[in-house]
């Protein structure tokens, strides 16, 4: 059938007009509309139950990650742990100064001895604050030193002995003591 004849023959004898051309014609555009709706509604739906599958195997694996870096955290903070005790010496403070990562690294206060191990970044080797861990850092804490040749040995004066209330009070507070 063409579009443009003014009147056709229908396979089954009838006579065709052109009003029922322009029906079939727009018929036609229709059901490649429905069609093409219906190819994208399919597409969606499939891209759409895709997401949410991917989306839930994700959610599975980083549930089992988590788990993981959960049980190395907690291996982790039981391996470097330490019992509180009073009676610590400065050979023993001396084996915990942040040169072996596997062990905890300490600091001593007014003979408190606190486990910074969870800022190893700033106690450990490498830390800026490395050379007040293994010993007593009671003196270099209150002169704000991080060197013991900078100590005068004089006696500590008010200024300094508020600056290391306020330190001891720090590490109560954030630190494990031991």
């Amino acid at each position: 059938l063409g579009v443009c004849a003014q009147v056709a023959i229908h396979p089954t004898g009838r006579q065709v007009g052109k009003e029922d051309i322009k029906q079939l014609v727009a018929y036609s555009f229709m059901s490649l509309s429905e069609v093409a709706w219906q190819r994208r509604l399919k597409v969606g739906t499939i891209l759409f139950v895709s997401y949410i599958a991917v989306a839930e195997v994700k959610h599975c694996i980083d549930g089992v990650l988590i788990e993981r870096a959960k049980k190395r955290r907690e291996e982790l903070r039981q391996k470097m742990t330490i019992a509180e005790r009073d009676d610590w010496t400065v050979e023993e403070l001396s084996e915990y100064d942040g040169h072996d990562p596997d062990k905890p690294i300490l600091i001593a206060i007014e003979g408190q001895v606190f486990n910074v191990w969870r800022r190893r970044d700033l106690y450990g080797a490498d830390g800026g604050y490395q050379d007040l861990v293994g010993k007593d850092a009671t003196r270099l804490l209150a002169k704000q030193s991080l060197q013991d040749d900078e100590d005068d040995g004089a006696p500590l004066n008010n200024e300094e002995l508020e600056r290391l209330q306020n330190w001891k009070e720090y590490y109560r507070t954030t630190y494990d003591y031991c």
